[in-house]
């Protein structure tokens, strides 16, 4: 099975047009509905921190949550990460997935966005699609500090001292285009509302003065950083053993991935030295052992996200090794987001800068 092809980037002499009428009408159904979320949202006293996007999937929301969620542990805080719960099991609502120390529920209960979240130590997870409720219960088990993964699109619900939001640069470059027609979930014209944006995909060597310089004006209200991967090892699936990244350099290596936008994964293992074979599935996709005993070629390694090997199904036998690239997020210039962050943290607003 490969990735489907969004719609968007279907071409025809009919579907252009339909894909346009369609995009005009979302665009009437999402001011509509912006009008009926238009109550005050709830005012917590701990500092919120959101990380979002305009567009569907892929530029690195979960990455950046995990880094403020990080910062806000290391000054004590004891945070609390608060998503949607995409992908997981019915069941009362909000769901504690972990206090901070692990997972308390499987995948099939959290989601998979959730159980990679869980994965790390410091900071408790929670998951409901209202997240004034997640965050009031989590503040009543003693959160100090709420960081929200895709919390852009619900503003409506909660307060915050920070909203990042985040775009891939190679879908701006492509134009304004509204669902079904485009990627994007909401108008470029609310990317002000941003306290600062942050771009994934950005061509190498291009500093955050000259990507500032290539976005459209939306995107420039306020702070402009650039974000990418930084790979940090490479772990044993199953098992979690740590191997050196050299292990890739010059190795042919099947990417298994069932990402919003898998190039940038594909991209990354090229950028280390390997020699890449997409094996590429759709977002949040829950890989079968049959698919899995399928692959598109031989290879000596299969590598995956942390988010995908949560999917991974743990009878699957791989006849050759599987690895997890483990990857943090790296924004440029450093000093002035991290002064943004941790202004946010201490209960302030954000400044433009």
């Amino acid at each position: 099975m490969t990735a489907r092809t969004e719609p968007w980037l279907r071409r025809g002499p009919l579907w252009t047009p339909l894909l346009r009428l369609l995009s005009l009408l979302y665009r009437l159904g999402w001011a509509c509905l912006r009008l009926a979320h238009g109550r005050q949202p709830l005012v917590l006293p701990r500092p919120v921190l959101s990380v979002g996007n305009l567009s569907v999937g892929g530029t690195g929301k979960s990455m950046v949550a995990r880094a403020l969620a990080g910062r806000a542990a290391r000054r004590g805080l004891g945070p609390a990460l608060l998503l949607r719960g995409y992908g997981s099991a019915s069941g009362p609502r909000p769901l504690l997935v972990s206090r901070g120390q692990g997972p308390l529920v499987g995948p099939e209960a959290s989601g998979d966005e959730a159980a990679e979240h869980a994965s790390g130590r410091g900071w408790a997870v929670w998951i409901g699609p209202d997240r004034a409720a997640a965050a009031s219960e989590a503040v009543a088990q003693g959160a100090n500090c709420l960081v929200l993964d895709d919390g852009f699109q619900r503003r409506w619900q909660l307060a915050r001292n920070l909203d990042l939001l985040l775009v891939d640069f190679g879908q701006v470059q492509a134009g304004e285009a509204l669902l079904p027609a485009g990627p994007f979930r909401e108008p470029w014209s609310q990317a002000a509302l941003a306290d600062a944006v942050l771009v994934s995909g950005a061509p190498k060597g291009m500093d955050a003065k000259a990507l500032r310089a290539a976005l459209p004006g939306a995107w420039t209200q306020g702070a402009v950083f650039r974000l990418d991967r930084r790979p940090t090892g490479l772990q044993t699936w199953p098992g979690g053993g740590r191997l050196p990244l050299a292990l890739l350099r010059k190795a042919p290596v099947l990417a298994l991935s069932g990402l919003g936008q898998p190039r940038h994964f594909e991209d990354t293992l090229r950028d280390l030295g390997a020699q890449v074979r997409p094996w590429r599935f759709p977002d949040h996709h829950r890989f079968s052992l049959a698919e899995l005993q399928a692959p598109p070629g031989d290879a000596g390694l299969v590598v995956t996200t942390v988010k995908d090997a949560v999917r991974l199904p743990a009878s699957w036998k791989p006849r050759a090794r599987v690895c997890v690239l483990q990857a943090e997020a790296l924004v440029t210039p450093a000093a002035p987001f991290w002064r943004l962050v941790d202004a946010a943290l201490k209960g302030g607003t954000a400044q433009r800068t």
